[in-house]
């Protein structure tokens, strides 16, 4: 049997409670396709905390989609400000996510023959509040619209 990891959501973002925020060292993530819908894709993004100690995560990742040479591909992360951040404590072993929504049709500054934009290899996830990032494989197709990815606030 599975052990289950508890979160907790504490209403403010500053608490003296709360543990210390989220550092790179201490998350893994992952991207996990959803449902595509017409000409619209969708991922869920978990940040998972590796270590030993409870941290708190509060807002919205950012992120730099990237060629597989390691170039940058046009990217624009755009918050989905329809829902209120909280701050989440993460204990050892517990995961946040958020929902990533993207076109999947060229639109003004695309391509309009072939892909919208180059397909990117990975994805730099930067933690909300950080500074450095965690590298993903990205195997989600290109994003159109100039990359523009929809991101909501991390959450249980």
């Amino acid at each position: 049997m599975a052990a289950v990891a508890t979160v907790a959501l504490i209403p403010s973002a500053a608490s003296a409670a709360t543990p210390a925020r989220c550092t790179v060292p201490q998350l893994a993530g992952s991207l996990k396709a959803g449902s595509p819908g017409a000409g619209q894709r969708y991922a869920t993004l978990r940040l998972r905390n590796k270590s030993s100690r409870a941290c708190s995560l509060f807002g919205y990742p950012g992120g730099q989609l990237l060629a597989k040479s390691g170039a940058d591909i046009p990217t624009n992360i755009v918050r989905d400000r329809s829902r209120t951040p909280r701050t989440i404590v993460l204990r050892p072993g517990a995961s946040a996510k958020t929902l990533l929504h993207w076109g999947a049709v060229a639109g003004t500054g695309d391509s309009q023959s072939g892909r919208c934009q180059p397909n990117p290899a990975r994805f730099e996830v930067t933690p909300p509040n950080a500074t450095n990032h965690l590298v993903l494989r990205w195997s989600l197709g290109p994003v159109c619209e100039k990359g523009r990815i929809v991101v909501q606030p991390m959450s249980l």
